[in-house]
């Protein structure tokens, strides 16, 4: 499964749950219950050729540190209805595996995202921690979880998430794409801007930019209040909802799409 169809997928089986009003693992973040078990389990890997990492997680938050460094290092907090296997790598509970330059982590690619496998299973949540060298390129996917992304990234980010926030930072030096249905989007671009696209169902986007950043940026919005620090040269289309404005040139694409929340583009040097 791409990138892209993943991102589909998770968003057509938010809809498809709010509509059938089964929130059962989607609606709301599931309580682990006072019999759950807590197993952490840490791993390092020499960062040398893997140029991106993956995550494929259902309930999790997935958080990640981006740092000089020559190693990536996982601390994996596991709790719930937990059936570990002595002796078999993470404990049973999660794979990780490195092909063609890609270190994949997650709880079984392949079969965990069909749409039978996310009702009756077990109550099982597994929160990962990463750090990693600024180059290397994130691809980071979650259910029901919280996405942070820090430090001065250098590499592509792909940030989707159903339910949860979107927290991200960046150079800015390569594209960044952050996708939720049940949660806001902020991003920071530390040093320049070459591109994002955002989306949002229930939640406001708000993008961090340096003054000198040049985009030009398209708008869809619903319901919300759109506001900008940056002097923008506004064209709106009439009976909608889309505006389109350039600034410093308009450079690059800056996309963003909300159903129920404000936008707000912000310099950098001037946020609180």
């Amino acid at each position: 499964m791409n990138r892209k169809s993943l991102s589909l997928y998770l968003l057509s089986a938010a809809l498809v749950t709010g509509a059938t009003g089964c929130n059962r693992g989607f609606g709301h973040e599931r309580r682990i219950g006072p019999d759950s078990a807590t197993v952490t389990i840490q791993r390092t890997w020499p960062a040398a050729g893997i140029e991106q990492v993956k995550v494929l997680e259902v309930d999790g938050s997935v958080k990640v540190q981006s740092v000089d460094t020559n190693e990536i290092t996982l601390v994996a907090h596991a709790s719930g209805e937990l059936e570990t296997k002595a002796g078999a790598e993470n404990q049973g509970l999660f794979e990780t595996t490195l092909s063609g330059g890609t270190l994949r982590i997650g709880r079984h690619e392949k079969k965990e995202f069909r749409m039978p496998m996310l009702f009756g299973r077990r109550e099982v949540r597994i929160d990962y921690e990463l750090r990693v060298p600024r180059t290397v390129s994130l691809a980071l996917n979650t259910v029901n979880g919280r996405i942070s992304t820090r430090g001065n990234s250098d590499g592509e980010q792909d940030l989707v998430t159903v339910n949860g926030t979107i927290d991200a930072e960046t150079t800015g030096s390569h594209e960044l794409s952050a996708t939720t249905v049940n949660g806001r989007v902020k991003a920071k671009f530390l040093q320049t801007f070459q591109g994002a696209q955002f989306r949002s169902v229930n939640g406001g986007v708000e993008a961090l930019l340096p003054r000198s950043a040049s985009f030009n940026v398209e708008l869809s919005q619903l319901n919300g209040d759109f506001e900008a620090s940056f002097p923008l040269s506004i064209h709106s289309n009439p009976g909608s909802r889309r505006v389109s404005g350039e600034v410093n040139g308009g450079r690059y694409e800056l996309k963003i799409t909300t159903v129920n929340g404000d936008i707000e583009l912000s310099r950098l040097e001037e946020a609180k």
